[in-house]
């Protein structure tokens, strides 16, 4: 069956995909002390903030789109998209400028490398339309390619500069700004020579995409801060150093994400085809793979923390051995994450997708509450405590909304529809 052919394709790809910084990982722990690892993690928090705002999530559109429009109808949708991202990027780029005239660090991050975060995003996000498209043309392989070669290009750079030239934490920012062009580039060019890009504005079009990707900015937003807050509050309630140190514990959680990606990449694009005509069966069919899901997702924080402990003296500089403390919070908060991802496409089928602003904004406002308090009392720990919480009050607030609005059969021997 194509799904799960599909399926291993990805979490092949994306095993490979995020492998690739697990095995810099020995590196740049050697060449960098907790303090600059910290300095590098907060400039990467930083870019995924960024992406609330530039990227609105706004590839859903083409997903949303995908099964229910021409090609031609569709090369104009993406087009447009084009148009928005630019406007963004350039809006983005100037509040970043004229703020920048009035601080010479943000987070302990200077200025001149806080100036090429909306740049970096702005790359990531058309790299992210082409990807977009081949995975709801089910073209899985090339998908992988494309998704491997950046992240071994970019690492490829950070190794070259750190090692060779010693230009510390700001190697793999180099390196990501180097290969991100290169396949921004890359994209463009192939998604046009394939008729994905039709550059004629559309303004009905931009009002449609607006319209599905400007309510998710809370709800992007909320999502980022969830995920994201913690270390910026380790940052300054504790030090760079316990930042650098959790930030590793981080990347070892955060394996659960190679898994939930690869399935929801999957999912996706068949679950927006099997909606198109709803029928019975295909409700029954998305409901037990959707327990199934569940089932296995919750498994895996305790098989990765186990794991772990057994492999992290092989891959990281002793100094960050503490970091086995926070792998199996970081892991089961995003467990329920990956939860909550096959829920919130109901809400893009409905058109309610303000919902997940909602739901995001109060999980987000618990979050930042609870880490205040959290690591205050429990230490660094305590920011893990905060976000499986929050993430929890998300999926919890989108799955009975998505009970209420779509009824799908959940008590599978029930023969309503």
């Amino acid at each position: 069956m194509k799904f799960f052919r599909n399926s291993i394709i990805y979490l092949g790809s994306s095993l490979v995909n995020k492998a690739i910084p697990f095995f810099l990982l020995p590196i740049l722990t050697k060449y960098l002390s907790p303090t600059e690892y910290g300095l590098l993690s907060v400039f990467l928090i930083l870019i995924t903030f960024y992406r609330a705002f530039i990227g609105m999530n706004i590839d859903v559109n083409i997903s949303k789109n995908f099964f229910n429009h021409t090609k031609e109808e569709l090369a104009i949708i993406v087009g447009n998209i084009m148009f928005i991202l630019l406007s963004s990027f350039l809006l983005v780029f100037m509040i970043t400028l004229i703020g920048s005239l009035f601080f010479e660090t943000i987070f302990s991050i200077p200025k001149k490398w806080i100036l090429t975060i909306p740049l970096i995003t702005y790359m990531f996000m058309v790299n992210t339309l082409n990807l977009t498209i081949l995975r709801n043309e089910g073209r899985a392989l090339i998908f992988g390619v494309f998704e491997i070669l950046n992240t071994a290009t970019t690492m490829g750079i950070t190794i070259l500069l750190l090692v060779m030239y010693h230009y510390g934490w700001t190697s793999q920012v180099v390196g990501t700004l180097i290969s991100y062009f290169l396949f921004y580039i890359i994209s463009i060019v192939f998604m046009y020579k394939r008729g994905f890009i039709s550059l004629r504005y559309n303004n009905q079009v931009v009002r449609e995409v607006l319209r599905t990707s400007l309510p998710l900015i809370p709800h992007v937003l909320g999502s980022i801060l969830i995920t994201v807050s913690d270390r910026l509050f380790i940052e300054q309630m504790i030090d760079l150093e316990t930042v650098g140190i959790y930030s590793v514990g981080y990347t070892f959680g955060m394996v659960v994400i190679l898994f939930t990606d690869a399935f929801i990449k999957t999912w996706s694009p068949w679950f927006f085809k099997s909606l198109v005509d709803p029928t019975l069966e295909k409700k029954q069919q998305i409901v037990k793979y959707t327990y199934a899901y569940i089932a296995a997702v919750l498994l895996l924080p305790i098989i990765i923390s186990i794991g772990v402990k057994m492999v992290i003296p092989f891959i990281v500089d002793p100094s960050y051995f503490d970091a086995t403390v926070y792998v199996f919070w970081i892991a089961l908060g995003y467990s329920i994450h990956g939860i909550y991802r096959i829920f919130y496409p109901y809400l893009v089928v409905l058109g309610k997708t303000s919902f997940l602003g909602i739901s995001s904004t109060l999980a987000a406002g618990i979050n930042l509450g609870l880490n205040y308090f959290f690591i205050d009392y429990f230490g660094a720990i305590g920011a893990a405590y905060s976000t499986i919480i929050a993430f929890a009050v998300s999926g919890l607030m989108v799955f009975l909304y998505q009970k209420k609005k779509y009824p799908m059969p959940w008590q599978l021997k029930k023969k309503s529809s």
